[in-house]
């Protein structure tokens, strides 16, 4: 299975974590700043102070709480299967019986169920229902004497929208016998106290005298008891009820695997259709374009996501008012151009082939946020058709000096880089992945509360608030779940002094920036327009690193 895959599916799996995206930076801090050897490389430990961010996350936060209650703390033991039945995670309650159910003589490196199991789980799959409730009781296997059950999992989770399936392997633990039922079975079937006591120990394997001892009452008041869960649960046997009681415990799995998260389907932008152009070194670049083709071409050098998502609803009428052409690149590694090893710092060579490629006259280039960076290096070196730069939200980093003007993530993400690029990139990658889990939901509040005072206001007035965290959530989507090696890649290079003459920027260049942006602060604004000759700060009030979006036509006009 492909790690991107098995990233997202797990990454779902742990839930809603509405304060992930703060506690994580807050730990970052708290440990970074813990860390008296950290900037000084000889005595900096990346396995150290990684474990200590790791476990410190694992420990507090709230998304990977639910992880554990999930899965570690689960009355099951779980192996998760995938698409053709083969084990790719198990928790920690089922180490024992993942080393019963894979097969030995699968060779060095393979992980495969044995024989007898996996014939049991195929016959199982191609004979059920298929339904999402749908829970299977195979038959005994080898010498293990807890049923086995076998659950499916439907997963949107590829790029393709098209729909994967997961399965579960479940065993109760025995261990988890004093647990109590989801306490929402327990109100959507109303039971009292005592039938649930029933309940339980006959799910975990007890019939009805042994009930009756373990609880202290006659076999008759069990057999009331179990009268009355059948009348409530409309079951007609005791297995019935059992596999009821089960089904709805391990359906709690289902909203982590968040099958209906969406797609590209609804997309405005998505009537434009992908395009890709070979260099002349033979690398190809995807690419989309908007606009009229006569119109003045501007190259758009993107946040990191997905070059389809980077316009906002209405640019149709915008581009064709201003008579302008946008053309968005996918760098390496981000959309649908592949990643290259050389990739970020061979960038602006195949970005100005790529230019070249298009056979344009004038152009004119924006970059937003870190797109910024590829912006103003390329204005740095660019010929006489290059007339103008937009920057959005820059962040640009030309000095050590300049890495503290970086706020919010970016703030810790810096003493990172400042120690290590490879470990800076990895603990990246974990940030990105965290905010794809349950993005329908987390990564929407997380972007709601993002935005500027005065966008909000805007927006909500257009009614434009769904529409634009619509765009922004599926902007994510496609760049965090397929993009995340060329996305931090590009991430560590855009935060790593780049020790460049601006000055050699010989066109006008346009700032844009929103007092309320949580990525670089006035000051940096400030630093970066001293070193360009001929620049023009816009500032506004009320405006965050989404100032792109609210002010897209105010942007591409000057």
């Amino acid at each position: 299975m492909e790690n991107s895959r098995f990233s997202t599916l797990i990454y779902r799996i742990i839930g809603k974590p509405d304060r992930w995206h703060d506690d994580y930076i807050d730990i970052m801090h708290q440990v970074l700043d813990e860390t008296e050897s950290f900037d000084d490389p000889e005595n900096f430990s990346e396995l150290e102070v990684g474990d200590k961010i790791l476990s410190r996350i694992r420990g507090t936060n709230e998304a990977l709480t639910a992880f554990n209650t999930l899965l570690n703390e689960s009355r099951f033991k779980m192996i998760i299967l995938d698409h053709n039945a083969l084990p790719i995670y198990h928790n920690q309650n089922a180490s024992e019986l993942y080393q019963e159910i894979i097969d030995p003589n699968a060779g060095s490196g393979s992980t495969k169920l044995r024989p007898g199991l996996s014939k049991l789980v195929t016959d199982a799959i191609e004979t059920s229902s298929d339904a999402p409730s749908s829970l299977a009781a195979l038959r005994k296997f080898g010498g293990i004497e807890d049923q086995i059950y076998l659950r499916s999992i439907h997963n949107r989770a590829t790029q393709s929208n098209e729909e994967s399936k997961f399965y579960l392997l479940l065993v109760l633990d025995q261990g988890k016998q004093t647990e109590s039922l989801n306490a929402e079975f327990v109100s959507q079937y109303e039971l009292t106290e005592k039938e649930q006591n029933v309940l339980l120990k006959l799910i975990h394997g007890r019939n009805v005298k042994q009930c009756a001892a373990e609880l202290f009452v006659s076999e008759n008041t069990v057999k009331t008891h179990l009268k009355s869960l059948f009348r409530k649960t409309d079951s007609k046997s005791q297995a019935d009820v059992i596999r009821l009681a089960l089904t709805h415990e391990s359906q709690v799995l289902d909203s982590y695997f968040d099958p209906s998260s969406g797609g590209f389907g609804n997309l405005v932008t998505e009537n434009t259709k992908d395009k890709f152009v070979t260099l002349k070194n033979g690398h190809e670049i995807a690419y989309r374009e908007y606009g009229p083709e006569q119109g003045t071409p501007i190259f758009v050098c993107h946040n990191g996501y997905g070059c389809r998502l980077m316009v906002p609803e209405g640019y149709e009428d915008i581009l064709q008012r201003l008579n302008k052409r946008l053309i968005i690149p996918d760098r390496s590694g981000t959309g649908k151009t592949p990643f290259r090893k050389d990739h970020p710092e061979s960038w602006d060579e195949h970005f100005s082939a790529f230019i070249e490629a298009m056979n344009v006259g004038e152009y004119e280039v924006l970059g937003a946020v870190m797109g910024s960076v590829f912006a103003l290096l390329h204005a740095v070196n660019a010929g006489d058709k290059l007339k103008r730069v937009h920057l959005a939200s820059p962040v640009f980093v030309n000095s050590r000096k300049d890495m503290d003007y970086l706020i919010g993530i970016f703030a810790p993400s810096v003493r990172l880089v400042r120690a290590s690029k490879r470990f800076a990139r990895e603990i990246y990658e974990l940030w990105l992945k965290s905010v794809t889990m349950n993005l329908s939901s987390h990564y929407r509040s997380m972007l709601s509360k993002s935005l500027g005072s005065t966008e909000k206001e805007i927006l909500s007035k257009n009614h434009q608030t769904d529409t634009m965290l619509n765009l922004m959530v599926e902007c994510f989507e496609e760049g965090a779940s397929r993009c995340i090696q060329g996305i931090s890649h590009d991430m560590v290079f855009c935060i790593s002094p780049r020790k460049v003459d601006l000055s050699k920027v010989r066109v006008p260049v346009n700032i844009w920036w929103g007092t309320e942006d949580n990525r670089i602060s006035k000051e940096g604004v400030q630093n970066l327009a001293r070193q360009i000759n001929n620049v023009t700060i816009n500032q506004r009030q009320g405006y965050s690193e989404h100032i792109y979006y609210t002010l897209f036509e105010e942007i591409l006009a000057q």
